[in-house]
């Protein structure tokens, strides 16, 4: 028997979710095919646990701090196995509001395999699989966490970021290998709780794809945190034994290697696409490089009833890339077409000092042929960041302004209120603001948002307080 449905929709994660909820409130019958959890990689393993843990680890830190100013409490317990619990309530939470959410749709339970340009077979456990024909079809799988060599994941002492999500309790030592975002953010995390972390990134430096500066920054607070970093490292495994898994850690520039045990290792370096097996090419949608969807800017793959949306498109692999995309499906399906944008897209990373950037680099903007200036506003000159028990003063904001139209190109901040603030020079790069514009704006005192202000006084040659 085959069910009829408008639109079904293959994963329910950030685009699938967002995309099926547009699609119901316009009165579409659509069906949502999620083998695992609503809400997918973000909700469940990415950016709300690890937020969640986040917001844990800053409490013995705020405690620790208080003390400059008289208040002298010392923290009793860290009962990592309690943290753990509310970590996976609060996913649970989030995926409840979910499951509200899509309260008209039909949700099933299985994998969801392409077996026509309109049609999906669902497996759902050990029952016959079930047939779904819909007038277009919305690939929102998502990505898997890829291991590397010689560590492949077992789910209890070779950890993916869903491992670690899982685990009931902290481990004492850990090794983070990969100092990108995650990473950094759950070594960060970690370390400040009481673990042993020791921080592993094969290139030159924490945060890689950011400027070295930045870099430079994160790495001093997570060292103040008590990670143990090591940058041009290879990790190589040398198995398990009694006292937990050894590493040996050999320096890419011939120096001296040395062992560690730890009692999981957390693999953070790398995603692959889950566009293997659901039958997309079978049905003739083109793959790119790694298996990639390719799509158009109205997200249409190779076959025009079935489209794309999520990290199953390409970088970014972020939740809030996704829910654009999965509005972008959604009226493309209702309209013929879309008239939303796909970008610019804001990247956060929640360390301590957090960062935050969007639009153009200064050396992509020169690569494109674009004459540039970069100005930069330091944050020892926000008073806002007097006031805060956790000061970020080596943070500073700095944008990317094309001569001549004085337009923002790209912006980057790191240090306090870093991912909030990231969104107003977001609206201007994406509204193509220039900074004549943007020094128009009052900002009210004293907060961190007097950085953009002041930012923006420099960047037309009159700055109000220096910096």
């Amino acid at each position: 028997m085959t069910e009829k449905y408008d639109v079904i929709v293959i994963g329910g994660g950030p685009a699938g979710y967002v995309a099926a909820s547009r699609l119901i409130r316009e009165g579409r019958k659509v069906a949502l095919v999620e083998k695992r959890f609503l809400g997918g990689e973000c909700t469940n393993w990415g950016c709300i646990p690890s937020k969640a843990l986040i917001e844990a680890s800053h409490v013995p830190a705020l405690l620790k701090a208080s003390r400059q100013v008289g208040i002298k409490v010392s923290v009793q317990e860290v009962n990592s196995a309690r943290i753990m619990s509310w970590v996976r309530r609060v996913r649970t939470r989030s995926r409840a509001g979910i499951a509200q959410l899509l309260s008209e749709a039909k949700i099933f339970e299985g994998t969801g395999v392409i077996s026509g340009p309109r049609e999906v077979k669902v497996k759902v456990g050990d029952a016959s699989a079930v047939t779904l024909e819909g007038n277009n079809i919305i690939v929102a799988t998502g990505s898997d966490p890829a291991p590397i060599p010689g560590f492949q994941f077992d789910g209890e002492h070779i950890l993916s970021n869903r491992d670690f999500f899982e685990l009931k309790e902290l481990p004492s030592t850990m090794a983070v290998i990969g100092a990108g975002a995650i990473g950094s953010e759950i070594a960060a995390a970690l370390a400040r709780l009481g673990v042993k972390v020791h921080l592993i990134e094969i290139m030159d430096r924490v945060l890689p794809t950011y400027d070295a500066e930045v870099g430079a920054i994160v790495s001093k607070y997570l060292r103040r945190a008590g990670v143990n970093i090591y940058v041009a490292t290879m990790a190589k495994n040398l198995g398990r034994d009694k006292d937990g898994v050894k590493l040996r850690l050999v320096p890419r520039n011939g120096g001296e290697a040395r062992e560690i045990i730890v009692d999981k290792v957390l693999i953070a370096a790398g995603r692959r696409y889950a566009t293997r097996g659901i039958g997309l090419e079978e049905v003739g949608v083109t793959l790119g490089d790694r298996g990639v969807v390719i799509v158009n800017e109205d997200l249409r793959t190779s076959v025009p009833t079935i489209l794309a949306a999520g990290d199953v498109t390409g970088p970014p692999l972020l939740a809030h890339k996704a829910y654009r995309e999965g509005l972008i499906a959604a009226e493309t399906i209702i309209h013929g077409s879309s008239s939303i944008p796909r970008g610019p897209i804001p990247s956060v990373i929640f360390t301590t000092p957090e960062v935050a950037s969007v639009g153009l680099t200064e050396e992509q903007a020169q690569s494109a042929g674009l004459n540039v200036r970069c100005v930069k506003y330091s944050y020892a000159a926000v008073s806002r960041d007097y006031t805060v028990l956790e000061r970020t003063p080596e943070g500073f904001a700095k944008v990317v302004i094309e001569e001549g139209s004085n337009r923002i190109l790209g912006a980057l901040i790191v240090g306090n209120g870093a991912s909030e603030l990231i969104h107003v020079l977001t609206l201007a790069v994406t509204l193509r603001v220039s900074v004549d514009e943007l020094a128009k704006m009052v900002c009210a005192h004293p907060t961190y948002s007097e950085a953009i202000c002041e930012l923006a006084h420099k960047a037309i040659g009159k700055p109000v307080h220096g910096g």
